[in-house]
């Protein structure tokens, strides 16, 4: 009755070509850890599949990210900008659940989770906005504009 189709072999080349064009316009991705039963600082399989998937543009004035999180709470986000690092985490709160559901299929469990960005010296961090919408949560990074100094073309004399 359901059919789950994959190509893991091109969803890895393709996001190893999109990490590549953002890391060259936004900065390295920061390494990211969780806690499991071997303490902090180990990375696991588990947390890489619990990161939701986040798009990153921009234009003259400011960067958008975009991280798809659909069916999560607003007020259990926390974003926070410390030095160049940008995090996004949600926490969920232990022995809440939802009223007696007997699923059928389940593949959707909110999970805690936390995606850090190293930012470079383009971004301004003193004005950064954020909403959450139709299951996105929108970070506006607005550009230093005493950092963002356009190409300049030089003439041969």
């Amino acid at each position: 009755m359901f059919n789950k189709n994959n190509n893991t072999a091109e969803c890895h080349e393709q996001y190893g070509r999109m990490r590549s064009k953002f890391e060259q316009k936004f900065g390295r991705i920061r390494d990211e850890f969780c806690k499991d039963e071997g303490g902090f600082g180990t990375h696991s399989r588990h947390a890489e599949n619990n990161r939701p998937p986040v798009n990153i543009s921009e234009n003259e004035t400011f960067f958008t990210l975009q991280l798809f999180a659909a069916g999560l709470k607003k007020d259990r986000f926390k974003i926070e900008v410390k030095g160049k690092v940008l995090t996004i985490s949600y926490n969920t709160v232990e022995g809440e659940h939802e009223p007696e559901v007997s699923h059928i299929y389940s593949e959707f469990v909110p999970q805690p989770f936390q995606r850090s960005f190293q930012l470079d010296d383009q971004v301004s961090t003193t004005k950064v906005a954020a909403s959450y919408e139709e299951g996105v949560l929108t970070v506006i990074l607005p550009k230093d504009p005493l950092a963002n100094i356009p190409a300049q073309e030089v003439h041969i004399g």
